[in-house]
């Protein structure tokens, strides 16, 4: 049987409790990391499936096929109408950064919406990144606003809903 002693010093606690505490910080760091990858991989808009993807993250149901794809210029100028709807964005979703860019609007279907039937997505793809988007009715006096979860729609927490 072998016995060990050792003579402990205040600096060589400290030491050890510094080295534990920069091994839990970095498996924190290290696995929240993983949840942005995750989070970012969602976010492609590389095809249909990617994108609906993103949309179901956020609790919406939508068609696996897009409606339309179009082509849209983001203004180069700011005015009130981009300032306005820029401010649907989330604080993950700020289109200044893509002004005077040409990016793809794709559109979706939501079929989950509760109490509306003809609602849509409207997705932003630049370099096959989602960069912001919308969901709005499309009835006469509908509503529009941004990519906030579902969740936070049904209890009327979206920003900038209007109608």
């Amino acid at each position: 049987m072998f016995i060990v002693s050792m003579k402990t010093t205040r600096s060589r606690v400290i030491a050890y409790a510094a080295v534990t505490a920069a091994l839990f910080v970095t498996v924190l760091s290290l696995a929240g990391r993983q949840d942005t990858l995750r989070a970012q991989a969602a976010a492609t808009g590389i095809d249909d499936s990617s994108r609906a993807a993103y949309l179901q993250q956020l609790g919406y149901e939508v068609t696996p096929q897009a409606l339309s794809v179009q082509e849209v210029q983001i203004p180069a100028d700011t005015d009130e109408v981009f300032t306005a709807y820029n401010a649907l964005q989330t604080a993950e979703h700020d289109l200044t950064a893509y002004c005077g860019e040409r990016v793809k609007c794709w559109t979706y279907a939501v079929t989950n919406y509760p109490g509306e039937t003809q609602v849509q997505a409207h997705l932003y793809v630049y370099k096959n990144q989602i960069i912001g988007g919308d969901i709005s009715s499309v009835r006469e006096g509908g509503f529009c606003h941004g990519l906030q979860p579902l969740s936070t729609v049904a209890t009327g927490e979206a920003n900038g809903q209007t109608g």
